[in-house]
């Protein structure tokens, strides 16, 4: 990602702007448990971050195909391992078909299969970041009841005992 001098002072102005309205609206919350500028330096920090990954991804596609997700069970090394992800691949197709809005969908392919940054998705979406937080959760949520009802587990397949929440 190459950026012009020019363009360059521009993302800096606008991540300063972009910092100082957060900073004013949320300076109420501030509880002097540390030095002031300490404190404000964190929406700095969070506003250059945001900004960079919109940055990247400026151009970009964004693939919200519900099927797109099917292509993680290719990265299984073994066989058994193949089989594994397979079932449980197949449990969350029939629970993202049948359990799932057409926002959940969207959102957790976005996210979990594509690697969409939530700020980039929460601009494109025109909503914020905590409703797609929240309709991830509750998407996690109903496919993880889906693979219980199955005997099926997402901690199996990671390492963890059953019962783990993640």
């Amino acid at each position: 990602m190459q950026i012009s001098g020019a363009e360059l002072d521009d993302i800096v102005n606008q991540v300063g702007d972009d910092a100082l309205m957060a900073i004013k609206a949320k300076v109420g919350d501030f509880r002097g448990e540390s030095r002031f500028t300490t404190w404000a330096r964190k929406f700095a920090v969070f506003e250059a971050g945001a900004k960079a990954r919109r940055r990247a991804w400026q151009g970009r596609e964004i693939l919200l195909e519900p099927g797109a997700w099917l292509l993680l069970a290719d990265r299984v090394p073994t066989p058994q391992q193949h089989a594994e992800t397979r079932d449980l691949l197949e449990a969350l197709l029939e629970g993202i078909k049948s359990q799932l809005t057409t926002r959940q969908r969207e959102v957790l392919v976005a996210v979990a299969v594509n690697d969409v940054p939530i700020d980039v998705l929460a601009e494109r979406l025109n909503t914020t970041r905590g409703a797609l937080y929240k309709t991830i959760h509750d998407a996690r949520h109903k496919l993880r009841a889906v693979l219980a009802a199955r005997g099926l587990s997402v901690d199996e397949h990671r390492g963890g005992r059953t019962g783990e929440r993640t």
